[in-house]
């Protein structure tokens, strides 16, 4: 009975029906994991371009996409080689390997003048790499309107890791050194491995053994050549371009208010922002997510945060001051986190298989990092790269960019709702 009245409870507050329980909650503990090794190290990350400008950080940006395109077309490549049941837990340990790479070369003093770099890079890539995999992986597992209960509750895990990573360093932090996060980082990655043996299993109860075993498309080209040829793909990855335009005019604004701090005080500043960003998010996520998509639809779950971050933004233009720069970056993200991401990913639960698996990371990875570096160079364009504009002029244009983002949400949003089969071809 008391089993019962926890599941029924469960099933009121998340909207999860009981036969979906187990796999939701593995999935959640799986995205935990992921999130909680990368948040592990961001703090070291986050912390070193407020040391580099505004050209030197446009050049990291810069270096950035170069990898991360590069890695996205060998991950294309290995993806029309073998079954996707053994690519997803590939990709995790090949990061674990890399990490535990560059901590051998900081440790043997190999390119320490250079590993700062190499590491925000790599970390970069890393951010946005693993979280795509795993999505692309779930996001074939649900239906479109399973996803609108369902991947609310699995993000929160995600809010969760992110909290739960930089506090287990803060509990270690007497006990390992910096370059020893890498380690960690790694372990983490591995514990995903049975994570993901589990639904596997829980999954094939729902498919046949040849879908299990089944590759994608032998042509390596085939996931570039589904995004240049489908409105629906490159409508989503405008949605994220101009995502990562008010990323990179907050992210820039953020970093040259924290350069009159100290490391340590920028490390701490950040974290509170981490942690505020994380438990708006859980709250978000609960109680909330899942209602807005199914109740208003996913124009209102896409285009909701853009069109409050307008308002917030010309208010801001008022007094930027380092405090409220902070406060809009934890409602930023923390709408983002609970809002926008889920229901970004549910749009790939509208998509065919080779679409999630190849195209997915190329828009979450390599069109994410472009965004990223064509947005941070006109920012140094409009700052002390040439016009040499002030912070407020600075986030006047970044309002003008959230409000093409909002519009574009609603044309997503509308166009995702009218669509009854799954389909990339509209």
């Amino acid at each position: 009975m008391k089993k019962n009245n926890t599941t029924n409870l469960f099933t009121k507050l998340t909207q999860i029906k009981p036969s979906e329980i187990k796999g939701a909650f593995v999935s959640f503990i799986f995205l935990f994991v992921l999130m909680a090794s990368y948040m592990i190290m961001k703090p070291v990350r986050d912390a070193l371009p407020s040391d580099w400008g505004n050209v030197g950080l446009a050049q990291q940006w810069s270096y950035t996409f170069i990898v991360a395109t590069i890695a996205v077309s060998i991950y294309n490549f290995c993806a029309s080689k073998i079954p996707v049941k053994r690519l997803v837990p590939s990709v995790f340990v090949f990061f674990a390997i890399t990490f535990i790479l560059i901590y051998t070369a900081n440790k043997l003093n190999i390119g320490t003048a250079y590993l700062g770099k190499i590491f925000y890079v790599w970390s970069s890539v890393f951010s946005l790499f693993h979280i795509s995999v795993f999505w692309s992986y779930i996001s074939q597992q649900y239906s479109k309107e399973d996803s609108k209960r369902v991947f609310g509750f699995i993000n929160v895990g995600a809010s969760l890791g992110a909290i739960s990573g930089p506090l287990l360093i803060i509990l270690l932090a007497k006990k390992i050194s910096v370059e020893n996060i890498l380690l960690i980082t790694s372990g983490a990655l591995f514990i995903t491995l049975p994570l993901l043996a589990y639904l596997n299993y829980y999954f094939s109860k729902n498919t046949s053994q040849t879908e299990q075993t089944l590759s994608l498309s032998s042509n390596p080209f085939s996931g570039f050549q589904e995004f240049i040829t489908h409105k629906r793909l490159l409508g989503i990855a405008a949605f994220i371009f101009m995502f990562t335009g008010l990323s990179a005019f907050m992210y820039t604004a953020q970093t040259e208010l924290l350069s009159d701090f100290s490391r340590a005080e920028r490390k701490t500043l950040l974290g509170s922002v981490e942690l505020a960003t994380n438990i708006l998010t859980i709250i978000i996520g609960i109680f909330a997510t899942n209602r807005i998509s199914r109740k208003f639809g996913m124009k209102t779950s896409l285009s909701m945060v853009p069109f409050i971050l307008v308002g917030l933004i010309l208010l801001l233009t008022i007094n930027p001051a380092v405090m409220f720069v902070l406060a809009l970056q934890v409602v930023r993200r923390s709408g983002n986190y609970a809002i926008t991401r889920p229901a970004r990913e549910i749009l790939f639960t509208a998509v065919d298989r080779e679409a999630r698996f190849k195209t997915k990371p190329i828009i979450d990875v390599a069109i994410y990092r472009g965004g990223d570096v064509f947005w941070i160079w006109i920012i140094a364009f409009l700052g002390d790269g040439y016009l040499d504009l002030g912070i407020t002029a600075i986030l006047i244009v970044a309002a003008a960019v959230v409000l093409l983002w909002g519009f574009l949400g609603v044309y997503l949003g509308k166009k995702h709702d009218e669509t009854d089969t799954p389909t990339t071809k509209k």
